[in-house]
């Protein structure tokens, strides 16, 4: 069987990951760049005796690395092909906006690597009554063109032919400059290939030169210093000729010859129409509705993921409690295993898979319905709609759009800032985004809402959403008065058609994001729980006892931690709510796992009902997911909380228990901000290295753990300043003091010290990780 690899290039928005999906399906493996949290998705398929292994490059405009501050896609899409054996690269074109497309093409064809062409969006092209001759098209370009509509499978089949009968040797077509430039090119290629450069090089000395005065820092720290110097000298002799810089010389050029294969190859109606699209954005981005229709919709969002959510969480979680925790019981009692392994294998793996298949239905919804709105278009929009609010915090409207997709789940959020121009954007968003409430942490405040605030459980929620949100902006401004001063980069973005959104690609966006995002989850809190389960079975004299006992080694530790949490109202007795948060730093979801099984160990056993029936427990679960259904009513929809109070997150004797153990609903309260605000779990951590820097890691650790401190404990002080006047008074002014100087410090440390934005993330192709969902 023969082997292609093939690379996809393309304009953002030209339906570059929607014809990946279609080719590859399933077969699909997701993980970083190395050096970078950048996705990095490849896929493979089979097609008449070949085997086609496909690497999905990052959206770019142009291939152009023109400074220090180029968006890392760029870089990244344009490494790759320096430093990769690409066999082929497909490079999707949107037919509805050939002119930008095009000069992207025109790049890749003067680094003559074999390519096809992928004419996509022939549909909307079409409705915009602009007539293709792609035959045409492909004479003057040298290579195939394929007509495609590829969200709705159109013209795949003849791209795959078209990939194994392609000859894949370069095409003949060349860039024409003005003389100025092409004496320069002339010159360069001269003296490169007079000098030892790599053999990828020596293949294209033009292109090559080409580069060089476009003064591309990719290429220019990987030359000798004599070409470097002789392309400058080049560069200035242009600027003293023609008065013209020479990478603008060289970018007008390229779209003068663009513009004349476009009167070669199109026909387009002389007076352009109106198109929907233009017409829903006259509503959708109006000054005075686009902030409403934006709230109304992420409100909706929201509410359907709870509701709908929550109405199948029993299907998940009743099925996973049958076989592995009641069926795991009852199995272990009657094939005389010990009480201890019992124990953990139920009360530890069980639980750590059951809190995991609690996650999957609302956090699943929220992915499908963020899918929706991204595929449609209209998240480019909500990036614009709130770019004024934005420019207030010194950010470009375009840092909006991690943002929201923290909101789902961080560490996408942070690798989402890669789309920034500037590395002091990248760094504020990255820095903003973990206080931003996540799909994890809406799990804890539904299963609290639900035992402490019955009647006002939306209104808690949405407080807590809203208090992230002012301490992420909070954050931003204290960065733009500090170490990170400086005007937002100009905001500018390309707003794509609207369309239906086409359901494969929906649906296989969002079983990648959940998927990552249950495996994530899931190495994290099953051995977690069975970690716990493990250590409060343990007592500190090292005898075993499996339904927990108060001299467990957890429940010791528990205990001396602690009087730390005291004064946000966590009493001595409620030691299980600090290991919670102690192991919520792996993982947010981890902590309603902890709580979970620490409180209902403190209750039950192990044993199992004898009558145990598999058939009856899956029966229940579905059972009680129809009965939720059936309880929809106007009234869960105003208050999404009513749906979760049946939500199986946690069993009815472990919440008993927490609702005894939490004193008042203050300390409840206090617990929740404490939550949201402090250390990031370790892979948003991660995230944060890796993407801006260990030393921006380290310091977003320290300013959410104190915030978070901080603020729970002035909640609850304040909440109960009634009942110790003098001590409440003492802690609130103490704290606000404290920060009040870490700020003060943080401001007087700036105006001594000048923080280096240059230095882009590291990249590394050649070890790019593999490993999925990392």
């Amino acid at each position: 069987m023969k082997h292609i690899h093939i690379a996809l290039l393309g304009n953002p928005n030209s339906g570059k990951t929607t014809l990946f999906n279609q080719l590859t399906g399933s077969k699909q493996k997701v993980g970083n760049w190395a050096g970078v949290t950048v996705e990095k998705k490849t896929g493979s398929f089979a097609y008449q005796h070949h085997d086609i292994q496909l690497t999905d490059l990052p959206g770019t405009y142009s291939l152009n690395v023109a400074s220090a501050q180029s968006s890392l896609d760029e870089r990244i899409a344009c490494e790759y092909l320096l430093q990769e054996k690409v066999d082929l690269v497909i490079n999707i074109v949107d037919a509805a906006n050939l002119e930008r497309n095009l000069y992207l093409t025109s790049q890749l064809l003067e680094m003559r690597i074999p390519c096809i062409i992928a004419l996509n969006m022939l549909d909307i092209a079409k409705l915009r009554k602009i007539n293709i001759n792609s035959k045409k098209l492909s004479e003057i370009l040298g290579c195939p063109v394929i007509e495609l509509v590829s969200n709705k499978n159109q013209g795949t089949d003849q791209l795959k032919a078209a990939i194994i009968n392609h000859s894949f040797s370069p095409s003949s077509y060349q860039s024409l400059f003005s003389t100025e430039i092409e004496q320069s090119i002339n010159q360069l290629v001269h003296q490169i290939d007079n000098n030892q450069i790599a053999p990828f090089y020596l293949k294209q000395p033009r292109w090559l030169a080409t580069r060089l005065l476009e003064q591309d820092t990719l290429i220019n720290s990987q030359l000798p210093t004599a070409i470097t110097l002789t392309a400058t000298q080049l560069i200035t002799h242009i600027e003293k000729t023609t008065d013209e810089e020479a990478d603008i010389l060289i970018a007008d050029a390229r779209y003068q010859q663009i513009n004349t294969i476009i009167d070669q190859v199109t026909q387009r109606p002389s007076k352009a129409q109106r198109t929907l699209t233009q017409r829903l954005d006259n509503i959708v981005m109006n000054r005075w509705l686009g902030i409403p229709i934006f709230l109304f919709l992420m409100y909706w969002m929201f509410l359907l993921s709870i509701n709908i959510g929550g109405a199948l969480q029993p299907l998940f979680q009743g099925t996973i409690d049958t076989i592995f925790i009641d069926g795991v019981s009852y199995l272990g009692q009657h094939i005389g295993l010990p009480s201890w392994i019992t124990a953990i294998a139920a009360q530890g793996f069980g639980s750590g898979l059951d809190t995991v298949a609690g996650f999957i239905p609302q956090i699943g919804l929220m992915f499908l319905f963020l899918s929706f709105l991204e595929d449609s278009g209209y998240m480019a929009r909500a990036a614009f709609v709130m770019d004024r609010f934005m420019q207030a915090i010194g950010l470009p409207g375009k840092s909006f759009v991690p943002l929201i997709v923290g909101f789902g789940c961080n560490v996408p959020a942070i690798m989402a800032t890669r789309t920034l121009e500037t590395r002091r954007d990248r760094i504020m968003t990255a820095m903003m985004a973990p206080f931003i409430s996540c799909g994890a942490r809406l799990a804890i405040f539904a299963v609290f809402s639900t035992a402490f605030f019955t009647q006002g459980g939306a209104l808690v929620v949405f407080s807590l959403y809203l208090l992230g949100i002012i301490v992420a902006i909070t954050t931003g401004l204290l960065l733009k008065k500090s170490i990170l001063r400086g005007d937002a980069s100009p905001f500018i973005m390309e707003l794509p058609a609207y369309h239906a959104p086409h359901l494969k690609s929906i649906l296989m966006l969002t079983w990648n994001r959940l998927k990552s995002f249950v495996i994530r989850a899931g190495k994290i809190i099953v051995p977690v729980c069975i970690l716990i389960g493990s250590l409060n079975s343990i007592n500190i004299n090292g005898s075993i006892d499996p339904d927990g006992s108060r001299n467990s080694i957890l429940s010791k530790t528990g205990k001396i931690i602690t009087p730390i949490f005291t004064p946000m109202g966590i009493e001595q007795d409620n030691w299980p709510a600090t290991v919670g948060l102690i192991t919520g730093t792996l993982a947010k979801e981890v902590v309603i796992g902890t709580l979970n099984t620490l409180y209902s160990q403190q209750t039950s056993t192990t044993s199992t009902d004898q009558n145990f029936s598999f058939w009856g427990g899956i029966k229940s679960a579905v059972t009680d997911t129809i009965a939720g259904f059936s309880s929809m009513n106007a009234a869960t929809f105003i208050n999404p909380f009513e749906a979760a109070k049946a939500d199986g997150d946690m069993d009815s004797s472990a919440m008993g228990q927490m609702v005894h153990f939490f004193g008042s609903p203050i300390a409840v309260f206090a617990y929740l901000v404490f939550a949201l605000l402090y250390i990031p779990c370790i892979a948003t951590i991660g995230a944060l290295s890796r993407e801006i820097g260990r030393g921006w890691a380290y310091l977003s650790t320290y300013w959410g753990a104190s915030t978070a401190y901080s603020l729970a404990v002035i909640t609850y002080q304040a909440g109960s300043f009634s009942m110790h006047p003098t001590s409440s008074s003492a802690w609130i002014i103490g704290l606000i003091l404290f920060q009040g100087f870490s700020i003060f410090g943080l401001i007087q440390w700036s105006k001594r010290n000048t923080v280096d934005l240059t230095q882009p993330a590291p990249i590394n192709i050649n070890k790019s990780k593999s490993d999925c969902c990392n």
